[in-house]
């Protein structure tokens, strides 16, 4: 039972017909020769002499056989079990030798140093059983399976011969003074039946460890190992039955069974030492092959003459030749032919001084069967392998993706995702390196910046998808204009920058941004839309005006700003009194942003008189500002200062502020007067513009009806929609709204009817020619006849001349101010008239007079 459990999961495992048959007979066949012999009988009969022969012959075959395992277990490669197939092999060195001693010690047999006998002959048998068993115990048990140095290997071989040299004396010199395990006439003692039985219960006890640990030993021809010990325990059975007759018959077969058993031991450690070994060799060469075959790298096996051994199929691939085209050639056959001598000399080189070389250390160049240069990386091995051999194996991995991704990064690192072209980074490389060239060349440089014409309006119109369409076509137009040598950038938004480099004069930029412009006033097909962009542009010069380029840069900045000032659609050139102005608007802005923090700011204000009867029936607060450093500056200076720099929002407020205070005092002095305060483009955007004038109100204590609200036409008409809720908010207050320079602008009349609108004003501009110009008379008849038909108040702006106050009186305009009547006034000037309730006009003059 023991025996089928041990057996029967690896003999289907290694599948040896032959050898298990054989082995089932053997055992089988021992239990009927077992019983004749025990009682007596002797199924085999033969002479004497054929069964000395027959134990001779075996006992010659186990050493040989000893001998065998001995050979491929101390010799075992690549085996999993290799310390104890080592361990194997040493033991049965010692077996085959004790087995020699054995045959020599037959009485038949010349004397070895003492007469034979079958004490000798007993003394040598038990002690090689003894050793085999304890071998093959050893071997069934969980030894380690750590590699075994050479030098332990020699000390157990010389231990092994040492023992067996020792067992040697004692057996040939002192055998007879041991104790007896033979008795002529009686035979065996107890003491050798006894040793018997111990090598029998070894046997059993290295089955039941076979039995335990089957399925870790499947591998290694468990089948073979389980005969190979039954089959010894059986040979054991048959030394202890009574050898009474003078064949000996079950000793002789006792040696047969021996001899079989340890050819299926020999079966087992060749299998474990050679034969698993050379299958597992095998599949390692299967395996590297498979794994050679899907690398995805390149893989070379050269020899130290630079021939090509081997390849895989990405190197064939990677290089457009097969493997039968490579194999044998030189391994040049990848460089140019210019560089093939020093690609020899590299070889040689590496050959004398091998080392390692890991992949990143170096781009290098293949070239392929069709001749194209391919980007790879380069890995490179080295090995011996044997005298004079050397090798090297170079994994050769193509970098084309990476090099495309890198290019791909590095385009968009310097490139304009939208339109393709080159963006701010990479123009000022350009722009430093057209300068440094220049600067050896004595030739000019241009920088043209240009700036697209109502592009924020197209785009907040139309949609962001039909804004970057017409960057892409814009971008497009621009290339096709330019020579090829000439950098084009778009610095973002609707900005792009022109480089021409190597200019002979300047009036080659000239002709490049008139024909730029040109380009550009084309219409644009934009989905389903007809879209109209023109483009205004700056142009600065190396070395005219300035020899660096964030300076150049600046400066044609300037020129683009004064290009669109001019009226957009043209270019202008940077010249210094720009600067100059910028610098000056610089100043204003920091002095102008004091003033407001440290309240040297101050409100004047103009009166608005009836024409009819020249009584005040209004004021406009207009602001004035002189200055410590600047003496006076006018509003039409440092108003578009403001403007542009976004503090008009916070002189918005003050100015508001400050009006609602000086309308709470005129009230409370009695002489409340209606306050016209002008309101900026930026200001009357915002959103909480009705909450900001409330608050006002209320903090003044000013009535919302002295508190008239101005803006220009232009701004009612910018966004009408807008403008009308913001006008309703301000007129739900109890302001009044006032439309400022009336004509200017581009007003819509049927719109102009549905705002909250109580007051024109017509502007200064049609008053200066009235009433010599006819045109100009013609215009503000109409404005007055507009307003007279809206129902709307009406005040004319810049009235200076008594001609001019006949021409109002004589078609109804109902107010105006100016200069005939007064110059804007300080608070203080005004409050003093309305206090005395006299006429103004002359109260002025006398105030005037005392101040001369």
């Amino acid at each position: 039972m023991v025996l089928a459990s041990i057996a029967s999961s690896p003999l289907r495992k290694h599948q040896h017909p032959y050898q298990l048959a054989l082995g089932l007979c053997l055992l089988i066949g021992a239990i009927p020769l077992l019983w004749q012999l025990a009682h007596g009988g002797n199924p085999i009969p033969q002479s004497i002499a054929q069964w000395h022969f027959l134990r001779t012959a075996a006992d010659i075959f186990s050493v040989v056989v000893s001998a065998l395992i001995f050979i491929t277990g101390y010799r075992a490669i690549l085996s999993v079990r290799k310390a104890a197939t080592v361990w194997l092999g040493v033991a049965f060195l010692g077996v085959g030798l004790l087995d020699a001693m054995h045959l020599m010690s037959y009485a038949d047999m010349p004397a070895a140093i003492t007469p034979n006998s079958s004490q000798k002959q007993l003394f040598f048998w038990i002690n090689a059983r003894l050793l085999a068993a304890v071998a093959m115990l050893a071997y069934a048990l969980p030894l380690s399976d750590s590699e075994i140095p050479y030098f332990r290997r020699r000390l157990a071989l010389g231990l092994m011969l040492l023992v067996s040299g020792v067992l040697a004396i004692i057996g040939f010199e002192w055998s007879d003074h041991l104790p007896a395990l033979f008795i002529d006439g009686l035979g065996v003692t107890t003491l050798e039946i006894r040793l018997e039985w111990v090598v029998v219960g070894i046997h059993v006890l290295t089955l039941g460890v076979f039995g335990v640990r089957r399925t870790v030993l499947e591998q290694e021809c468990l089948m073979a190992l389980v005969f190979a010990v039954a089959l010894s325990a059986v040979s054991e059975l048959f030394s202890l039955l009574p050898m009474a007759t003078a064949q000996d018959t079950p000793n002789a077969i006792g040696h047969v069974y021996r001899v079989f058993g340890y050819l299926y031991l020999f079966h087992a450690t060749f299998n474990e030492a050679l034969r698993r070994p050379l299958d597992r060799i095998q599949l390692q060469n299967e395996r590297e092959r498979v794994t050679l075959s899907a690398a995805p790298d390149g893989v070379l096996w050269v020899n130290e003459r630079g021939q090509i051994l081997l390849v895989n199929p990405a190197m064939e691939t990677l290089s457009g030749y097969s493997a039968q085209q490579l194999v044998g050639q030189d391994i040049s056959i990848f460089l140019p032919s210019h560089l093939r001598e020093s690609h020899a000399g590299s070889l040689r080189d590496f050959f004398m001084a091998p080392h390692p070389r890991v992949m990143g250390k170096m781009d290098l160049k293949l070239m392929r069967s069709d001749g194209k240069m391919l980007p790879v990386d380069i890995s490179l091995g080295y090995w011996e392998g044997g005298v004079a051999e050397r090798h090297a194996i170079a994994y050769i991995r193509d970098l084309t993706e990476r090099k495309n991704f890198e290019e791909s990064l590095r385009h968009k690192a310097t490139h304009d995702q939208l339109t393709g072209l080159p963006n701010r980074w990479l123009f000022h490389l350009q722009l430093q390196q057209g300068l440094a060239r220049a600067a050896r060349t004595n030739l000019r440089v241009a920088v043209l910046l240009l700036d697209l014409d109502y592009f924020k309006t197209i785009n907040d119109s139309f949609g962001h998808a039909v804004g970057d369409a017409l960057l892409v076509q814009v971008g497009e137009r621009l290339r096709a204009a330019l020579r090829d040598n000439d950098v084009l950038a778009r610095l973002g938004g609707d900005e792009f920058a022109i480089l021409l480099t190597d200019l002979a004069s300047v009036d080659e930029a000239f002709s490049v941004a008139t024909k730029v412009l040109a380009k550009l006033q084309d219409g644009y097909k934009l989905q389903e839309f007809d879209v109209y962009s023109g483009g205004s542009l700056g142009i600065a010069f190396y070395p005219d005006d300035a020899s660096e380029e964030e300076t150049l840069l600046r400066y044609a900045d300037l020129a683009m700003y004064q290009a669109k000032e001019a009226g957009r659609g043209t270019y202008a050139c940077y010249s210094k009194s720009m600067d100059l102005r910028v610098h000056d608007d610089m100043r204003i802005h920091s002095r102008l942003k004091q003033a407001l923090a440290a309240g040297n700011l101050e409100l004047h204000y103009q009166p608005q008189v009836a024409v009819d009867t020249g009584v005040v029936i209004g004021v406009e607060a207009l602001l004035r500002w002189s200055d410590p450093e600047l003496g006076n500056v006018s509003p039409a200076r440092f108003i578009p200062v403001a403007e542009a720099t976004s503090l008009i929002l916070p002189l918005g407020d003050w100015v508001l502020e400050t009006a609602c205070h000086q309308i709470a005092e005129w009230t409370r002095a009695g002489t409340p007067l209606r306050v016209a305060v002008n309101f900026s483009a930026q200001q009357f955007r915002r959103s909480d513009l009705a909450e900001k004038v409330r608050a006002a109100l209320a903090r003044s204590g000013a009535k919302a009806q002295w508190l008239e609200i101005e803006i220009t036409e232009s701004m009612a008409m910018e966004q009408p929609h807008q403008a009308r809720r913001q006008l309703e908010a301000l007129a739900a207050l109890g302001c009044s709204i006032a439309l400022d320079d009336f004509g200017t602008g581009y007003s819509s009349l049927a719109y102009l009817k549905h705002l909250p609108v109580c007051k024109l004003k017509i502007d200064k501009s049609f008053m200066d020619g009235v009433p010599q110009d006819a045109s100009e008379a013609t215009i503000s008849r109409a404005i007055i006849a507009l307003a007279h038909s809206l129902g709307l108040a009406l005040v004319a702006e810049g009235v200076e001349t008594d001609a001019q106050l006949g021409f109002l009186r004589q078609h109804g305009c109902q107010s105006y101010q100016g200069w005939l009547f007064a110059k804007a006034m300080s608070a203080d000037k005004l409050s003093h008239w309305l206090s005395a309730g006299t006429d103004l006009s002359s109260t002025l003059v006398a105030m005037d007079d005392s101040a001369q």
